[in-house]
């Protein structure tokens, strides 16, 4: 298991974050790491998809695994 740290260095916009909103942060930054919508999308794009309560839902990524280069 590997720990990030993260630092919020301007959190005027936020205040301060409830032990359930940290949670939910840190259960969204775990499934874009572990789906690899941070780092296995090269030209595409990771969407962060949550329902109409504001409850994060899901991940899509959405890139070409392959494609032929013109010459």
């Amino acid at each position: 298991m590997q720990k990030i740290e993260i630092t919020i260095n301007n959190s005027e916009n936020i205040g301060t974050l409830s032990k359930e909103q940290l949670l939910s942060i840190q259960e969204i930054v775990s499934a874009l790491i572990s789906s690899g919508g941070l780092t296995g999308v090269k030209g595409g794009k990771t969407l962060i998809h949550f329902d109409a309560n504001g409850i994060f839902m899901g991940v899509e990524l959405d890139y070409w695994p392959w494609r032929r280069r013109k010459l």
